[in-house]
Formats: structure tokens, C-alpha cells, sequence
């Protein structure tokens, strides 16, 4: 199963990690994706990747319009995580602990709670239980076609330490939300904010006496919202995504999975159209941010005018 990989070293120095990033065409077919998924992990062991992170959904494939939603619930149910624990445990099984090979696996998958689903992001790591709730990141932001399905995620967020840095994670639409993302930024202190998606491309926006046009806006809103999460937060922002034609619907992904700095600079970014997996080499995840406040730190100068109020989570601002 042969994959066009993009490489880049961002520095020399070989103690930061290297991030592998899928940007995948994600099928309605649970085994094609699963056997996808294991050659691109065998792929990644033989690079030398240290994390390695999947779109949303990228074992069952995205959902689909339709007027039989039990035909989409039973799919969800064939590849909910419950029902994967002997092959998820052999992909957790083959990572390392040593700093050196594949250490993370960060995958997205419909997740059973009770008899509810809910649209979980999970950790694969060698000393990590997958299924530990302090241990996933449930959607909130749910649009409306997943609404059918899935139950909403609490306000739990999602913040590892790793031994390059802090991580928190989003899901798809958390990305248009922007407390959420300062939340992680100012309050958990993470230095990278990672989203796995399933962001879809087409959307016309126009105005037609300024002779301006897309076909693209949602892909648009995935370029603008991760260069701004990374810039007003002032940390780095990780978005993969599936690309291509979703085999049901024919909906269009934007693919365009990439990196961008805590400066809100792109530095890095895949296809729009085709299965590309980036690499991206000794990544300065953890300092690479206090490189940048060179005359502005968000966070100090937000915290010197306003007050949290730890019982809501909101801030009012402090009276002179």
C-alpha cells in the first residue's frame, strides 16, 4: 500500500520528536481503513516517528446522510472501540517507551458509554489505558448530522505531558470555538493544540459586486481558524483531516492537514486532494513558543486585565 510522503527537519537537533500526520481518505469500510491504519503505523515504526496522529473517524469513516439511520448505527457499532480491543491492543503493544521510536498514537473513533455513543478521541501509549475516561477527549461541539448519534462531550478537556511537551486536543467543529482553545492555551498550558477532523471543503460564499468567489469556504475556515488558534494563543496548532471523496455521500474533505506555528504560520501542509502522509522532524514543541512573544505574550498581558472566576471558568475583568 504505497503513500506519497512529505518530509521535512525543522531542526537538527534529534532529542526533539518527529510527527507523522495523516492526511488519509477515510472509507465506509471498516477493514480497508483498519489494514490502511496498520501500514501506515508499520510505515511509521520504520521512519522513526515518535507520534503519529489519524483524522477523525478513521476506522469507521465519516457518517453519511440518510433517511435509515439504524444502517449508520450498526456501522458505528461494527467499529466501536469496544468491539476493537484485540486490535487496538496490538497497535498499542508495538510502540516504544525509549524517546526514540513510535511512542503515540492519536486516533478518533465512535466510543461506547452505557448505550451511549459518543465521538471520542483516545491515546495509544505503551503505558496508557485507552479506555481510562481522564485518558479521552469527547467531541462538544457536535454539528447536526452527528447530533443524531452521538451524545455531547462535557466541558472535560483533554492535556497530556509527553517528554517534548504538553498537548491538549480538539475534534473537528471545537475548532470554530474559541474559548475552547484558550482554555488549553492559558489555563492547561499546553504548548501544542491538536485537532483530528473530518472537515469537509465544499461551501459557496459570494459577492458578486467585489467579483469574489468560493466554492471552498469550509476549507477556507480550516486554513484561517488553525493559523488563528495557533496565533492568539501563541502556541503550535497540529490539524489532520481526512481528504477525498467520502464513497456514500460523494462529500468532499479538504485534507490540507498541517502545522502551523505558535507565530499562526504555516509551516507545513498536505494535499487538498490526494493521500499524502508529512512528516515533519525534530520538532521544537515545547520552547519554540517563548521564541516568539517577542513583543507580545497574550496570556500575561490577558491575565494582567482580567480574573478568572474558577467557579464558572469565565473571567470579568479587574476594576482600576
Amino acid at each position: 500500500m504505497p503513500f506519497r510522503i512529505v518530509e521535512r527537519i525543522y531542526s537538527h537537533v534529534e532529542e526533539r520528536p518527529s510527527l507523522m500526520l495523516a492526511n488519509i481518505r477515510c472509507a465506509s469500510n471498516i477493514e480497508i481503513n483498519k489494514k490502511k491504519i496498520e501500514a501506515i503505523v508499520e510505515l511509521a515504526h520504520k521512519q522513526d516517528i515518535n507520534i503519529l496522529i489519524f483524522p477523525e473517524f478513521c476506522i469507521t469513516g465519516y457518517i453519511w446522510d440518510t433517511d435509515n439511520d439504524r444502517e449508520v448505527i450498526d456501522h458505528l457499532m461494527d467499529g466501536e472501540t469496544g468491539r476493537l480491543t484485540s486490535w487496538l491492543n496490538g497497535l498499542r503493544d508495538s510502540l516504544k517507551d525509549d524517546g526514540k521510536g513510535l511512542e503515540y498514537i492519536f486516533l478518533n473513533n465512535a466510543r461506547l458509554k452505557g448505550t451511549d455513543l459518543y465521538n471520542s478521541t483516545m491515546i495509544l501509549n505503551p503505558n496508557y489505558d485507552y479506555n481510562q475516561e481522564s485518558l479521552i477527549y469527547d467531541k462538544i461541539f457536535l454539528p447536526h448530522n452527528e447530533l443524531r448519534y452521538f451524545n455531547r462531550g462535557s466541558d472535560k478537556r483533554l492535556a497530556i505531558d509527553t517528554k517534548w511537551g504538553r498537548f491538549g486536543f480538539l475534534t473537528c467543529y471545537d475548532l470554530a470555538f474559541v474559548e475552547l482553545a484558550r482554555e488549553y492555551a492559558f489555563t492547561d498550558d499546553v504548548d501544542a493544540i491538536i485537532t483530528l477532523s473530518s472537515w469537509r471543503s465544499e461551501a459557496i460564499r459570494e459577492y458578486p459586486n467585489m467579483n469574489v468567489r468560493t466554492d471552498h469556504y469550509y476549507g477556507f475556515l480550516w486554513n484561517l481558524m488553525n493559523a488563528s488558534k495557533a496565533a492568539y494563543c501563541q502556541v503550535w496548532s497540529i490539524g489532520v483531516n481526512a481528504v477525498g471523496a467520502h464513497d456514500i455521500s460523494n462529500s468532499l474533505f479538504w485534507g490540507g492537514s498541517g502545522i502551523w506555528a505558535p507565530s499562526g504560520l504555516q509551516i507545513l501542509q498536505a494535499s487538498n486532494m490526494k493521500e499524502e502522509l508529512l512528516i515533519i522532524r525534530n520538532l521544537d514543541i515545547a520552547e519554540q513558543k517563548f521564541r516568539e512573544k517577542d513583543e507580545f505574550d497574550y496570556r500575561i498581558d490577558f491575565q494582567s486585565v482580567y480574573r478568572k472566576m474558577e467557579e464558572t471558568g469565565r473571567y470579568t475583568r479587574y476594576l482600576p
